[in-house]
C-alpha cells in the first residue's frame, strides 16, 4: 500500500499543479497563482477524504527531496547574470539589508501590538527567511518551531501573488527592484515567480534570497545575544 499510496499522492499532486498552471496561463490573476490554487485544492482534498497530512507528507517525500536540487538549480541564472549582479552589487546589498531589517522590525512590533505570544511573534518575525535557515535561526532565538514552516510558506505565496500588482500600481518596472523585492520578502516561492518575469529578475531574486538568509542568520542571533 505504501508504494501505491506514493504513486497516487505524487501523481495527483502533479496533475493538480499542472491543471492550476493551465488555469493561470488562461487567466493570469494573482489569486490564481498555481502554487496557491493547487495548495488549496490539495488541502481540500485531504480534508474531504480524511487523510492525515502526516501520511500525505510521507507519501510525497520524494517531491520534498527535490526541493534541494531545485534550490541549487537557481545558481544557473545567478551565474549567467553574474556581470549584471556585480555591476549593481552595492544597491542590491543595501536594499536587502534595509528591506530585511525594516520588515523584521515592523513585524515584531505589530506582533507586540496584537499581543501574540512571544515565541509565536519571533516565528512570524523571521518569516521572510527561507525555511531551512528560518528553522535554525528560530531554534536559537526560541521561536515556536512548529509555526515557522507554515508562516514562511504563506509569506512566500502572498508575496508571489501581491508583488507584481503592487509594483505596477507604483509604476515600478525595474528588473533589479522587482527581483530584489521577491528575494527579500518571499524567498524561494518568490524567486520562482520572479523567473517568470525574466532571467535578470530571477537572478537578483535568487541572490537576494541567499544573501538575506546569510545576513539574517548572523544578525538575528547576535542581536538576541546582545540584548537578551
Amino acid at each position: 500500500m505504501t508504494m501505491t499510496g506514493e504513486i497516487v499522492a505524487i501523481s495527483a499532486s502533479a496533475i493538480i499543479f499542472l491543471l492550476a498552471n493551465l488555469l493561470y496561463k488562461k487567466w493570469t490573476y494573482p489569486l490564481l497563482l498555481p502554487i496557491f490554487t493547487s495548495t488549496l485544492v490539495i488541502i481540500g482534498g485531504l480534508l474531504f477524504i480524511e487523510l492525515p497530512y502526516t501520511q500525505y507528507a510521507e507519501w510525497t517525500r520524494g517531491i520534498t527531496y527535490l526541493l534541494g536540487p531545485a534550490t541549487v538549480a537557481l545558481a544557473y541564472p545567478l551565474y549567467h547574470q553574474r556581470r549584471y549582479l556585480k555591476a549593481y552589487a552595492l544597491p542590491i546589498v543595501l536594499g536587502l539589508v534595509i528591506g530585511s531589517l525594516a520588515q523584521m522590525t515592523i513585524s515584531f512590533y505589530m506582533g507586540k501590538f496584537l499581543r501574540l505570544p512571544e515565541d509565536w511573534n519571533l516565528a512570524v518575525m523571521i518569516k521572510t527567511i527561507t525555511t531551512p535557515v528560518a528553522l535554525g535561526v528560530g531554534d536559537i532565538i526560541g521561536a515556536k518551531i512548529e509555526v515557522i514552516p507554515s508562516v514562511v510558506i504563506i509569506t512566500g505565496m502572498l508575496g508571489a501573488m501581491a508583488i507584481i500588482p503592487l509594483l505596477r500600481i507604483l509604476r515600478i518596472d525595474d528588473a533589479i527592484v522587482t527581483g530584489l523585492t521577491f528575494g527579500v520578502t518571499s524567498h524561494g516561492v518568490g524567486t520562482a515567480r520572479a523567473l517568470k518575469e525574466g532571467e535578470v529578475e530571477g537572478a537578483v531574486s535568487g541572490a537576494a534570497m541567499a544573501l538575506t538568509s546569510m545576513v539574517l542568520s548572523v544578525i538575528i542571533p547576535l542581536v538576541f545575544f546582545l540584548f537578551s
